[in-house]
């Protein structure tokens, strides 16, 4: 990113001139898409702008970054232009600082600076059930809204706001959903002919329990993985324990945790399938290789040669990539939020 420029939010496009002129010769300007970020001032933020950062420098886009200061005692509103770019291709990069009422004028002020005829999506990196001002306003601008599920304090709350999002027509993306993808690639490929996938009756899930600034709530990649398998094979809940042991009419389902130095917080580790005919499919990341996963099928009688799946190296900014190239709803998530409704009705979570 080129060294950010505060000016008047009257002067954002002349000043975006002057930048580009600079560069001209250095850089060509590119925009595929117009990105809509809100986020509230916290630990958090830089996580949120490093990301930012990495989804435009390989999808050159408009940013549009709002920075919600609650705390501050004075009422402000401030911007300021940047380019954001990897080797010679770029794009604009409008940063909105705001606190207090100052906050009312947020959606007037970026209306101009959107670029008409493309896509438009909002990275809403807050709590979608906690009510806030700015969200319809902005929602209402978007073509695809974007959350992190990962900063809902109630994943059952969570998913009652999405589900009902969707029931009116609106276009979500959930980055931990995202984050769950080469998992459930994974167990897809193990029961890709469709052989003992509705015999499975023991799912049992690691996941990395080391806290980070950016990752709190840790054990939501594998409730999702859980309600997934739950929602496709069509298992009816009966309860769940504090200690996240789930109990379905013929299945069993429980989360463990562990700690991994290096790996995400809050990313699964390793997934244990048993099926009623005694296959016990152990699926665990290998350390050193994080990306690469063991798989070990075996029974009573045989044990199969183990072989590696590479699930993908988890990039930062990939969840967020994944979401905004994607159209339409998923319909596995949704139906995946409903079992959680199921789940977590005892705010387990």
């Amino acid at each position: 990113m080129t060294t950010q420029f505060l000016v008047e939010p009257e002067r954002i496009e002349s000043e975006l001139l002057k930048l580009w002129e600079k560069l001209a010769k250095e850089k060509m300007r590119a925009c595929l898409f117009n990105l809509i970020v809100f986020n509230k001032l916290s630990a958090r933020t830089d996580y949120i702008r490093d990301i930012v950062q990495k989804v435009s420098e390989k999808y050159p886009c408009r940013v549009l970054f709002i920075s919600y200061d609650s705390e501050s005692a004075h009422p402000y509103l401030k911007t300021a232009v940047s380019v954001v770019g990897n080797g010679n291709i770029a794009c604009d990069y409008i940063d909105v600082g705001v606190s207090g009422p100052e906050m009312e004028k947020v959606p007037f002020l970026l209306l101009p600076h959107i670029i008409p005829d493309l896509p438009i999506s909002l990275l809403w990196t807050e709590d979608p059930s906690v009510e806030h001002p700015l969200f319809q306003p902005l929602a209402k601008l978007a073509t695809r809204i974007i959350f992190d599920s990962e900063s809902a304090d109630s994943l059952l709350a969570f998913a009652q706001k999405v589900l009902k999002l969707n029931q009116s027509g609106i276009d979500t993306a959930d980055l931990n959903w995202a984050r769950t993808e080469g998992w459930r690639d994974l167990i897809g490929s193990l029961f890709h002919s469709g052989e003992k996938l509705d015999q499975i009756q023991d799912v049992r899930i690691t996941y990395n329990a080391r806290k980070s600034e950016s990752f709190c709530h840790l054990k939501v990649q594998s409730m999702y993985l859980i309600a997934w398998l739950a929602s496709r094979l069509n298992w009816k809940f009966q309860k769940a324990s504090k200690d996240l042991h789930f109990t379905f009419e013929n299945q069993k389902a429980e989360i463990h945790a562990t700690e991994w130095e290096r790996l995400g917080s809050g990313t699964v580790i390793s997934v244990d399938l048993t099926t009623q005919d005694g296959y016990l499919y152990n699926s665990a990341r290998i350390p050193k290789q994080y990306h690469n996963v063991s798989i070990q099928i075996s029974s009573k009688e045989k044990c199969e040669l183990p072989y590696n799946y590479i699930l993908g190296r988890t990039a930062t900014g990939q969840s967020l990539v994944k979401e905004i190239i994607t159209q339409g709803t998923s319909q596995h998530y949704l139906a995946m939020l409903k079992e959680i409704l199921n789940m977590d009705r005892d705010k387990l979570c």
